[in-house]
């Protein structure tokens, strides 16, 4: 039996996976793209789940047999809006660390300021444009692969936290949880490279949030491209 395992250190909310490196890892296992990963409920981490192929289908499942991700190819049409210049972008990042969504990201590996070893994409508000975020990332050799450029999982990690910025940015900080992403990787990106990060909103369907995310490396040119949903949590009765 083929099983996976998500370590503490790449972990979104408490206790469980960052959904875009859970995306991710599920995508390679897959072995094609587009591909959309929904992801059932919570990964968590240091625990290995088993992966089971079912058709053109993947999933991991738990020792209980409970669902927890699934991943298959599916179409993706989306185009992302004009991104933010290079210092638009770097502008956003700083607003991010100086406001208090940096003390609301807590350990994610994504976008936790405090996260050690953490991927560092610190998405923010872009001035004069309501419904967008975005963040100037420079990512590390240590998140490169076997080719030298940055590991596909990484790349996916890194078209997670955007889409939820792209709704709270211009409010304030708000919990929610990655339910569905669906994307695709064209082309590689260096370590170090200047990637400019971008989120921004597609709908709200009450408590569901659609969101697009995308990176374009240091030429300008579209690099990797999501649609996610994104759930928040029900009200809690009185």
């Amino acid at each position: 039996m083929t099983t996976a395992l998500i370590k503490g250190r790449f972990r979104g909310p408490d206790g469980i996976g960052n959904g875009g490196y859970v995306a991710g890892r599920m995508v390679a296992l897959l072995g094609s793209q587009p591909a959309e990963v929904t992801l059932r409920r919570g990964w968590p981490v240091d625990v290995p789940l088993s992966i089971r192929r079912d058709d053109a289908a993947i999933s991991a499942r738990d020792a209980e047999g409970n669902l927890v991700a699934e991943a298959r190819e599916a179409a993706l049409d989306l185009d992302p809006p004009p991104p933010p210049t290079r210092d638009q972008a770097a502008a956003a990042t700083r607003w991010f660390l100086a406001s208090p969504f940096t003390h609301s990201t807590g350990l994610c590996f994504v976008c936790g300021s405090a996260a050690p070893g953490g991927l560092g994409v610190f998405t923010g508000r872009v001035e004069g444009r309501p419904g967008i975020a975005a963040a100037l990332w420079h990512p590390d050799a240590r998140f490169a692969g076997a080719d030298g450029g940055i590991a596909p999982e990484f790349l996916w990690s890194a078209l997670d936290c955007a889409g939820a910025f792209a709704f709270t940015v211009d409010a304030v900080p708000q919990r929610m949880l990655l339910g569905r992403i669906t994307g695709r990787l064209q082309g590689g990106i260096a370590p170090g490279e200047a990637v400019t990060v971008l989120g921004w909103q597609i709908g709200r369907e009450g408590r569901k949030l659609h969101a697009g995310t995308a990176l374009f490396g240091a030429d300008g040119r579209l690099r990797g491209i999501a649609r996610a949903l994104w759930v928040l949590p029900a009200p809690v009765a009185d």
